[in-house]
C-alpha cells in the first residue's frame, strides 16, 4: 500500500488580525482579533466607499446598529454575519479569503481593504457619484 501524505491547504491562525470574507456573508475573525476584544462583544460595521475600505468598530455594549460578535468557548477564533452589509456596499466574495487587519486603537476599529472583492456594478456606482462628467446630449 502507497501512502500519500495530505498537503494541508488551510492556514494557522496569524498572530496578525486577520478577517475573512466567506461567501455565505459571515465575516471571521482570527485568534488576533478575538484577542483584542476583550470584553467587547459588539461590532459596528463600516464601510469607506472611496477607499473601499471595511472596519469593524468594537463595542463594549450594543447600539442601535450594532452586531453581536460570536466567539467559540477556547476564544480560538469569532464571527459576525455580514450577509446583508457585504449585500449592501457590494462586498461580493467569489472564494472564502482571509485579509490582514489593521487595528487602530484610538477609533477601536479594524479595517481591512477589500477592494478586490466590490462587485464591477458598485465600483461603476461608486465614480459616477464621485464625479460624473457625462455631458448631456444635444437636440
Amino acid at each position: 500500500m502507497a501512502w500519500e501524505t495530505f498537503r494541508r491547504t488551510s492556514r494557522r491562525s496569524s498572530k496578525e488580525p486577520t478577517i475573512t470574507l466567506a461567501k455565505s456573508g459571515i465575516i471571521g475573525l482570527n485568534t488576533a482579533v478575538v484577542q483584542l476584544l476583550g470584553d467587547r462583544k459588539y461590532a459596528l460595521l463600516l464601510f469607506d466607499k472611496e477607499k473601499t475600505l471595511m472596519g469593524i468598530k468594537l463595542l463594549h455594549k450594543t447600539e442601535r446598529d450594532a452586531y453581536q460578535i460570536g466567539v467559540v468557548h477556547k476564544k480560538s477564533h469569532g464571527s459576525i454575519s455580514g450577509t446583508s452589509f457585504m449585500k449592501t456596499y457590494g462586498i461580493e466574495p467569489t472564494e472564502t479569503r482571509a485579509f490582514p487587519a489593521t487595528y487602530d486603537e484610538k477609533a477601536e476599529t479594524l479595517i481591512a481593504d477589500v477592494s478586490e472583492f466590490i462587485t464591477a456594478k458598485k465600483k461603476e456606482r461608486k465614480i459616477k457619484a464621485v464625479g460624473s462628467t457625462e455631458v448631456p446630449p444635444t437636440a
